[in-house]
């Protein structure tokens, strides 16, 4: 992997920060601000309303369902068991 790509996945300049029944909130830190928007559908790509930035839906779905479940990182504990002394 290049390493371009690695410091765009370590930094990711859109994600989606909630789902509603709406459709999806999304955070872009385009342009040097942060600023957030919503989306009924997202289709192949998305691109921001105010700084024009793109982002691959399917990393973005990707980066949300990570974070929501952190058994996706390699993280197989039971987070409802406590841990050993």
């Amino acid at each position: 992997m290049s390493e371009l790509r690695n410091v765009a996945r370590a930094i990711p300049p859109m994600y989606i920060d909630d789902r509603s029944p709406d459709g999806h909130i999304l955070v872009c830190t385009g342009g040097g601000t942060e600023h957030s928007f919503a989306r009924r559908h997202l289709g192949l790509s998305v691109e921001c309303p105010i700084c024009g930035q793109i982002a691959l839906s399917v990393d973005l779905i990707s980066e949300f369902y990570r974070r929501a479940l952190p058994v996706w990182t390699g993280d197989t504990r039971d987070h409802h068991e406590s841990e050993p002394p």
